[in-house]
C-alpha cells in the first residue's frame, strides 16, 4: 500500500530590527526576540539586523554574518562608518519641520490638518540625508531586503525611528507591518514619518496610549492599525538567592533598575535622586543597576552595577529586590514594569510616562508612579520602609499582566494581521 505524504511548507516572515541576540537587553529588541520565537511555531522566521550592540559608538560587536538562534535564521549586516559630528549637523539642519509639526500637535491642530494633508514632503530630502548618517544605517541590509522581499509573506519592522524602518518599509509597504514602539519625542514629528505611518500595511501598537498619540499626529489617514502588544517571559531558570548574592555581591536591601543604563532612560536622574534620598534617609539600602552601560559611570558607595546578566539572573534580581524602579519618561509599553508585576513585585515608575502611568491606574495601583523628586522620596519611604507592604499587591499585579498580556491572545492577533498580507 502506497501512502502519499504531503509536505507542509511553512510561509516565511522576517523581522527587521537594529540589534538581535542573546547579548542584547534593550526593550524593543527583547520584544522582537520574544515575538519571533513564538511565531516560529507557525512560520519560518528570519531576522534581518546589524552587527552592532553599542548604539553610541556603533562599533561592530558580532563578527559573523549569519547564525541560528533558537532555530531562527539571523542575518547580520555591517553598517556605514559613523561620524557623530556629521550626524549632529544634519539633525540641526532638519529641526525646523519637526519643530513646526510638534508645535501644531501641542496646540491641537496637527490631527485635523493631517486629515487634509496626510503626507508632508517639506524637509524630507534633508531628513533622508540625516538618516543615512546614523550609526545603524546599513546599505547592505537594505539591498538584501530589496533582493529578498518576495521571499516573505510579511516583513515586520521594529521601532519607527531607525533607518532600516524608514527606508525598509518603503521597499514593500504592501506587506510591511510596523511595530513603532513610539512615544512623544521629537523624531516622531519628522515629515518623513508621515510616509511611513500612512503607507505600511498595518501598524501594531503596544498600548492604547501609544495608539492615541499616533492618531493625534498622523490623523485619520494613518494606515490600518490595532493594539497587539507583547507577552511576558518567565521560563528561565532562576539561580538561588545565595548564588545571586555571592556572584554580584548584593546587599541585603536594594532597589533595582534593569535595562539600558543611559541618559535616554533617565537613569542619571534616578542615581542623583537616590543619592540625595540616602542623605535624607540614611540606611543600608542600595541602588542596583542591571544592564549595559551607555553613559558615564557614576561611582558612589550606594550605587552598584551588575553589567549584563542572563534572563534567569535578571528574574532573580527582580524577585529579591525591595522595589523595582523605572525612571524613563518615554515608554511604549515597559517590559521592565510588566515583568516585575508578573513576579508580584511593586514597581515605582516615572509618572511623566503616560503609558506607565496608565498601567498603574488600570491595575488598580498594583504599581505606583511619582511626579517629582519629593514624591519619589516619599514613595520610596512608603514602599521600602513604611506601612505599605512591598508584596501587598502581589495578586493584583499578577492578575493584571495575566489578563492583558496573555501570549495566546497576542500571537493570535499578530497571526491574523499576517494572514491579511
Amino acid at each position: 500500500m502506497r501512502v502519499n505524504m504531503i509536505a507542509i511548507v511553512m510561509e516565511k516572515i522576517c523581522f527587521v530590527v537594529c540589534q538581535y541576540g542573546d547579548d542584547v537587553n534593550g526593550g524593543a529588541e527583547v520584544h522582537c526576540k520574544m515575538l519571533a520565537e513564538r511565531l516560529s511555531s507557525y512560520y519560518k522566521v528570519d531576522i534581518i539586523t546589524t552587527k552592532i550592540i553599542n548604539y553610541h559608538t556603533f562599533e561592530e560587536y558580532y563578527t559573523t554574518s549569519h547564525e541560528i538562534i533558537n532555530d531562527i535564521n539571523v542575518f547580520r549586516f555591517s553598517t556605514m562608518p559613523f561620524d557623530a559630528e556629521l550626524h549632529n549637523q544634519w539633525r540641526k539642519r532638519t529641526k525646523w519641520p519637526r519643530k513646526f509639526r510638534r508645535t501644531l500637535f501641542r496646540v491641537g491642530l496637527l490631527r485635523p490638518i493631517a486629515k487634509i494633508f496626510p503626507i508632508w514632503n517639506f524637509g524630507v530630502g534633508k531628513e533622508i540625508e540625516m538618516v543615512k548618517t546614523h550609526g545603524f544605517y546599513s546599505a547592505d541590509l537594505l539591498t538584501y531586503l530589496r533582493d529578498h522581499k518576495d521571499d516573505y509573506k510579511a516583513i515586520i519592522f521594529m521601532t519607527y525611528y531607525w533607518s532600516h524602518t524608514i527606508f525598509g518599509s518603503m521597499i514593500a509597504p504592501e506587506k510591511s507591518i510596523l511595530i513603532p514602539t513610539a512615544h512623544n519625542e521629537s523624531d516622531l514629528f519628522r515629515p518623513i514619518q508621515t510616509h511611513v505611518f500612512t503607507k505600511v500595511k498595518h501598524i501594531a501598537f503596544n498600548t492604547e496610549e501609544e495608539q492615541k498619540l499616533a492618531e493625534n499626529i498622523f490623523g485619520s489617514k494613518m494606515s490600518d492599525h490595532s493594539i497587539v502588544a507583547v507577552g511576558v517571559e518567565m521560563n528561565a531558570d532562576i539561580p538561588s538567592k545565595e548564588e545571586l548574592y555571592e556572584k554580584f555581591s548584593l546587599p541585603e536591601m536594594y532597589i533595582l533598575y534593569f535595562g539600558r543604563i543611559s541618559h535616554s532612560k533617565n537613569v542619571d536622574t534616578l542615581i542623583a535622586w537616590f543619592i540625595d534620598y540616602k542623605r535624607k534617609y540614611p540606611s543600608e539600602l542600595k541602588l542596583v543597576l542591571t544592564g549595559r552601560l551607555f553613559q558615564d559611570k557614576i561611582d558612589h558607595p550606594d550605587v552598584m552595577y551588575t553589567g549584563f546578566v542572563t534572563e534567569g539572573e535578571k528574574l532573580g534580581l527582580i524577585k529579591h529586590a525591595k522595589l523595582v524602579v523605572n525612571p524613563s519618561k518615554h515608554e511604549s509599553l515597559s517590559l521592565l514594569l510588566l515583568e516585575a508585576m508578573k513576579l508580584g513585585k511593586t514597581v515605582l515608575v516615572n509618572g511623566r510616562s503616560e503609558v506607565m502611568k496608565a498601567h498603574c491606574i488600570k491595575s488598580g495601583f498594583a504599581a505606583d508612579y511619582y511626579l517629582s523628586k519629593r514624591d519619589f522620596e516619599n514613595k520610596m519611604q512608603q514602599y521600602v520602609f513604611g506601612d505599605k507592604a512591598i508584596n501587598g499587591d502581589n495578586d493584583k499585579a499578577i492578575a493584571y499582566v495575566t489578563q492583558y498580556y496573555d501570549w495566546d491572545v497576542i500571537i493570535n492577533r499578530l497571526k491574523n494581521i499576517i494572514s491579511c498580507m
